[in-house]
């Protein structure tokens, strides 16, 4: 149990940040088999860490995190795609970072249920290039998580919904689209949700919070971005050396 699997409020927070899509995807490399989304994972249970260890906070178990992800029953294609959940162990005991994503991967790639997810190029096709469908369908099972709660047992202590997005630029009446996010429901027991996509050259990660249980997300918005600063270190550390290259964009 954390601050964030108490009842929450009916006030809400939000903060988002967005990185560099190909910087995601370098720092897979780090460890065997690792997929871009076990690097989205490991870079929110970092910056989970961060912020309750400087609360005073942070557990000594894992804390777990419930992804929505869309599946299909092996080997049928014809039949729709539904949204299940997955409950993964975010490896935040761990405080090596290339540890923690190898932790991850081993229990991302063990999964039955995420041996059956659609790929995030078939989910962009599902979602006809739009993340909207997706984001939609996630927030229909995050808005009946509290029904799961049972006698006040969190079905997770966060959400980490990823809805990848189109890779080219959209556009409106000639005006291209340069930013996306998006503002997730949170219930009680279950206070925190990352929502994470995806838009042409960025991985744009938000945070939904209730503002009693995180009064400062500017906060909680830097240690994400620490978080994802300390793996890119390990894959582009002259990078790092190099006074005033961005490693991230704001």
């Amino acid at each position: 149990m954390t601050r964030f699997n108490t009842e929450v409020s009916p006030h809400r927070v939000f903060e988002t940040r967005r990185f560099a899509l190909k910087d995601f995807k370098a720092i897979r490399g780090l460890v065997p088999g690792a997929t871009v989304n076990d690097v989205v994972l490991a870079v929110c249970a970092g910056g989970l860490r961060r912020y309750l260890d400087m609360q005073g906070e942070l557990p000594d178990e894992s804390l777990v995190a419930a992804a929505p992800i869309a599946v299909r029953c092996e080997g049928d294609t014809d039949s729709p795609a539904s949204f299940s959940w997955v409950r993964l162990e975010l490896g935040t005991d761990i405080a090596d970072p290339v540890e923690r994503l190898v932790a991850i991967q081993a229990t991302s790639s063990s999964s039955d249920i995420m041996a059956q997810a659609i790929s995030a190029r078939e989910l962009i096709d599902l979602a006809e290039h739009a993340p909207s469908a997706a984001i939609a369908a996630t927030s229909k099972m995050l808005r009946s998580a509290s029904a799961l709660l049972g006698d006040w047992a969190p079905l997770a202590n966060c959400a980490i919904a990823n809805v990848p997005g189109p890779q080219v630029p959209l556009y409106l009446q000639g005006a291209r689209l340069t930013y996306l996010s998006a503002i997730m429901p949170i219930s009680d027991g279950m206070g925190l949700v990352f929502s994470v996509t995806s838009y042409h050259d960025m991985m744009i990660v938000s945070v939904t919070g209730c503002y009693e249980q995180l009064p400062d997300p500017q906060v909680f918005a830097q240690c994400l971005r620490d978080s994802f600063r300390e793996y890119l270190a390990l894959v582009r550390p002259t990078a790092q050396r190099k006074a005033g290259t961005p490693l991230a964009k704001a």
